[in-house]
């Protein structure tokens, strides 16, 4: 066997140029790694502050009566809500619990959408913070607004001395999972949602494709899976310009649902998700709760 003699002296040798361009792709696929991961990691660290922003607005000191109502979450987190009365003659009142987005709280929620539940559908109103919202304790999270909503649905009947069978639910966008829920486990009247989701990971998926959000998100707020176990009346709206929560979510949601013959899903032509409701969403949802109190006294 031959021995190959080593000269320490000798010029190394220079990489090829494959092996100079095989090294670049090297350092920009580790780059665009790392670059990845740590977005990836980011957003789960920040998944709670993307999902619930918890608004610092509104009035606070409203010149329409209202009445200051705090209690206790299940687990003793202080809650914050506000019951508006309203002023009806009618022989069978109404009793809205109104869950709200993830953009607003109890001063925001009853300076526009409330109020015009009330104006509109002529109903007493609980609107309540959930946790981090608002007054109230505690930071946000799924499991503890569940807990939250449920105790608010315990505290509005007492308040008001009626049962949760005479309880209409009201869910806006983010609400609208924390409504699906409380229909699905609690029952109620009936469940109204607007602009809301099939789930949380179909909107963050369809937003965020390149991450595999419906394995790390820990809020997922499964509203098809709730609306499956509820058998009531169900109103649903979605505006088809909605680019937060895409329409065909909503419609995903409606369509999991059993099918009633009392169901109805209004598409809102040319609507966003941050726009108002036009004067024929209050028509037909008014002349739909009629029906369903029609059908109660039957």
């Amino acid at each position: 066997m031959s021995e190959v003699e080593h000269n320490p002296d000798a010029a190394p040798t220079k990489p090829t140029l494959n092996q100079r361009i095989f090294g670049s792709w090297q350092r920009v696929l580790k780059a665009l790694v790392f670059f990845y991961v740590a977005l990836v990691g980011a957003m789960v660290v920040m998944e709670s502050s993307l999902l619930y922003p918890s608004p610092s607005g509104g009035n606070w000191d409203p010149a329409f009566s209202h009445e200051d109502v705090e209690f206790a979450s299940a687990d003793g987190t202080n809650l914050h809500s506000w019951i508006i009365r309203s002023n009806s003659q009618r022989e069978t009142p109404r009793y809205i619990l109104y869950c709200h987005g993830n953009g607003e709280n109890v001063a925001l929620a009853a300076g526009w959408s409330v109020l015009e539940i009330i104006e509109k559908l002529d109903a007493n109103v609980m609107v309540f913070d959930y946790r981090g919202y608002g007054k109230s304790e505690g930071s946000p999270h799924e499991a503890g607004i569940k807990l939250d909503a449920e105790k608010a649905l315990d505290v509005f009947c007492e308040t008001m001395g009626v049962e949760t069978s005479d309880v209409t639910l009201v869910g806006h966008s983010l609400g609208g999972g924390v409504a699906a829920h409380l229909a699905s486990t609690r029952g109620c009247k009936a469940l109204v949602l607007q602009k809301t989701f099939s789930s949380l990971p179909d909107v963050a998926a369809s937003k965020y494709p390149y991450v595999p959000v419906r394995l790390l998100m820990r809020n997922r707020f499964d509203s098809v899976s709730a609306i499956k176990e509820y058998t009531g009346p169900l109103f649903q709206s979605h505006g088809d310009q909605d680019n937060i929560i895409p329409f065909r979510f909503g419609k995903k949601l409606f369509d999991a649902k059993s099918p009633r013959e009392s169901d109805s899903f209004m598409r809102l032509a040319g609507f966003g998700h941050n726009d108002g409701f036009p004067p024929e969403y209050w028509v037909r949802l008014g002349e739909w709760m009629t029906e369903i109190e029609s059908a109660d006294v039957q």
